[in-house]
């Protein structure tokens, strides 16, 4: 059940004191995922999901936990929002290769509603009253979000190559200027600035023109 009331620090709280259960949602209200997951009902089917995340994703960027009852969740998480319909094609692509898991997003788009959740870490199971574990990586602390796969925002990167306020990093690096595979913006003013897709001022407009 989902309550549209505020995340506040007692309610994460109460959450790892086993009083509630809190999950998240894969899509937020902007159509866009930071995180996409598998339910493993055993640990015979966790095995094949870790083998088919990790073909895909970085080790550092996945988190595995228990959930308290018999099934164990893997989530991966990426270092920028990507579109709903590209988080939904990634989990499946996974889940494709071990009968019967469930993927997280189930939707490649949410209407109205918030789609399907995922419980999060460390919280107590309904049924068993067993709390939930850590088991990669012993903290959350330790994950580290990966860059998601190129494809997943096909017209940006085209578009980024020809606009003409992308310019390459430069840094000094031993008493000489090098570049450093970065790319920045200089659209407003000339003022220097990240080029990435969630910041591009044109993007954002919906116009892809130069």
């Amino acid at each position: 059940m989902t309550v549209k009331e505020p995340v506040t620090l007692e309610v994460v709280q109460r959450h790892l004191r086993g009083e509630i259960c809190l999950g998240a949602h894969p899509v937020g209200p902007d159509g866009e995922c930071r995180w996409i997951g598998w339910e493993a009902d055993s640990s015979t089917m966790l095995r094949p999901i870790l083998s088919a995340a990790k073909s895909m994703f970085p080790e550092k960027a996945m988190l595995v936990h228990s959930t308290g009852g018999r099934s164990f969740h893997v989530k991966v998480f990426f270092n920028r929002p990507i579109r709903a319909e590209d988080a939904y094609a990634l989990a499946k692509k996974v889940a494709e290769s071990v009968e019967g898991v469930e993927f997280y997003p189930k939707q490649a788009k949410v209407g109205e509603g918030f789609g399907n959740f995922m419980r999060i870490p460390l919280g107590r199971h309904g049924k068993t009253g067993e709390k939930g574990a850590l088991i990669q990586p012993k903290s959350l602390s330790e994950i580290v979000p990966c860059p998601p796969p190129d494809w997943c925002t096909p017209i940006f990167k085209f578009f980024a190559m020809e606009c003409a306020y992308r310019v390459n990093e430069i840094r000094r690096r031993k008493g000489a200027l090098a570049e450093t595979g970065l790319h920045c913006c200089l659209y407003f003013d000339g003022t220097v600035g990240y080029c990435s897709e969630n910041l591009c001022p044109i993007m954002q407009r919906g116009s892809a023109s130069v």
